[in-house]
């Protein structure tokens, strides 16, 4: 089963009949939107324990409080291999996940532990929580960015809205949608250069299915709500630095983080920035037009 993203292509399968690759969320990513594109075989089979040896600990973190599904999350290196470890709480069907990339060889080894008594293992090729933090560490090999952020393509304009969780991403992009926009995505967008010009690319999301979607990045607002509509636009670090914020940063050396402000310095030199307060009314719609007018 092959999931197409920003410049890459993932064939998926499986070394343990108990697992079964159940396409959801990525199921409408069957082909690639560029012509261009790096190829990983990635492969899942079980287990019953992990095996971490010889892997140092770079970075961890765990879910927000209240989660359906809470677990936990930790990078690993060893060499030119990056290892994803996923613990669970209290998910129906896994106990633990280790998936190894290595960049070298291109390919991705997944190893699942199930909950006892499970017959099948039924997972979408890129799960939840795995695959997200799988498509940070991807994103950042090849020099992409991904965004906390609703995107909205109008008459070849790009439109990205970022902010944090609960501050009207979803809504900004709604009152666009219900405009004549079409929405890109609402929650994460891939930002991707192509031909000397930046991108935007949805994702796979694990709750609904989209069909892939690309459109060119012309304009960032920073969003937050307000009493009035007020569109103002930021210049130079301040601008950049803003927008970095509401990255999805999981970088765990100097190395990494130096790549990705490079490439945030590099979209704010292209992409004006707007500090964005907004009512949420199509009156929005037609300030931000203005900007372009």
């Amino acid at each position: 089963m092959d999931v197409f993203l920003p410049g890459l292509r993932l064939n998926f399968k499986t070394f343990s009949s108990e697992i079964k690759l159940s396409s959801f969320g990525s199921s409408l990513y069957n082909h690639s939107l560029t012509e261009d594109y790096k190829s990983f075989e990635v492969s899942y089979s079980l287990s019953e324990s992990i095996n971490s040896t010889g892997f140092s600990r770079a970075l961890s973190g765990e879910s927000f409080p209240g989660a359906e599904i809470p677990y936990s999350w930790t990078i690993f290196r060893r060499d030119k291999e990056i290892a994803i470890q996923v613990i669970f709480d209290d998910d129906p069907q896994l106990k633990e996940v280790l998936g190894v990339i290595d960049f070298t060889k291109e390919t991705i080894l997944g190893t699942l532990v199930p909950r006892k008594g499970l017959e099948n293992i039924i997972i979408d090729p890129l799960f939840q929580p795995f695959g997200s933090v799988l498509m940070v560490v991807l994103a950042h090999f090849q020099d992409d960015v991904l965004v906390h952020a609703s995107g909205v393509l109008e008459n070849g304009t790009g439109r990205l809205f970022t902010a944090v969780s609960g501050t009207g991403k979803s809504t900004m992009a709604g009152i666009w949608k219900n405009e004549g926009a079409t929405l890109i995505n609402d929650d994460r967008l891939w930002l991707r250069k192509v031909d000397g010009c930046w991108f935007m690319f949805n994702t796979p999301m694990p709750y609904y299915a989209q069909e892939p979607q690309m459109a060119p990045l012309n304009e960032i607002f920073l969003i937050r709500q307000s009493p009035e509509n007020e569109v103002t636009k930021l210049t130079g670090i301040n601008a950049a630095m803003r927008f970095m914020a509401n990255g999805i940063q999981h970088f765990y050396d100097k190395e990494m983080t130096g790549r990705h402000l490079d490439r945030i310095l590099d979209i704010a030199s292209q992409i004006p920035i707007y500090d964005c307060g907004f009512r949420p009314t199509k009156e929005i719609v037609e300030e931000i037009r203005g900007l372009s007018g």
